[in-house]
């Protein structure tokens, strides 16, 4: 008797999150797989099944999961938790969950007299804030309770937490080092007990000093 099951992430990810993801229709589909977004590629793709597409980094975006699925941009997190004078190294692949970036300026906006609009001067550019929307998925069905108690171990940690992943990556030009400022777990209806839904913002921590005079 087979024990696989079968679940479809992207219903899940409209239950939990209230939205659907962008993605890409598939080749030859006459429309597209959700009512809401969808988008038709023609042209052939010249990759063959399989095949593992890199940055400009040399990072990967993708990856091949244990039954031959392509996983697309997965994240990584980890960072060090002080035990005395022992550190311990936590680290978290998640491979279910979508990345959203947000990139602001702080413009100081001065007024000219008898012109329309305002001078805007680039004071500084703001901390990249990214969104992280995914689930935590236990093996043989089984709540996934190590994953959750390691994601809120690197939560807790007063270290600096490092994010990697192809597509971060991109935006994480002078450091990986991030800040986790909030972790939800928010609350599950269903019979999934295996799998949970989690939302985590992430800035940037390029500053590492702190100077006092």
């Amino acid at each position: 008797m087979s024990t696989n099951t079968a679940f479809d992430l992207l219903k899940l990810y409209k239950t939990y999150f209230a939205n659907s993801p962008y993605f890409v229709s598939p080749k030859d589909s006459q429309e597209p797989t959700t009512k809401e977004i969808g988008y038709s590629i023609t042209t052939e793709n010249p990759r063959p099944q399989g095949s593992i597409d890199y940055s400009s980094k040399n990072i990967a975006f993708n990856k091949i999961g244990a039954y031959g699925q392509a996983i697309w941009f997965p994240i990584t997190l980890k960072t060090t938790i002080k035990k005395g004078s022992q550190t311990e190294t936590i680290q978290i692949e998640i491979e279910a969950c979508t990345v959203g970036v947000n990139l602001m300026k702080e413009l100081i906006r001065t007024p000219v007299s008898e012109r329309k609009g305002k001078v805007k001067e680039c004071f500084a550019i703001d901390d990249y804030r990214f969104t992280i929307k995914g689930f935590l998925i236990g093996k043989n069905r089984l709540v996934p309770e190590e994953q959750i108690s390691r994601l809120k171990k690197i939560f807790e940690s007063t270290e600096y937490v490092e994010l990697h992943g192809g597509y971060p990556e991109i935006f994480l030009e002078d450091s990986c080092h991030v800040a986790i400022s909030t972790l939800d777990f928010p609350e599950v209806q269903g019979k999934a007990v295996w799998i949970r839904p989690f939302t985590m913002t992430l800035e940037t921590d390029y500053i590492e000093d702190l100077i006092i005079k």
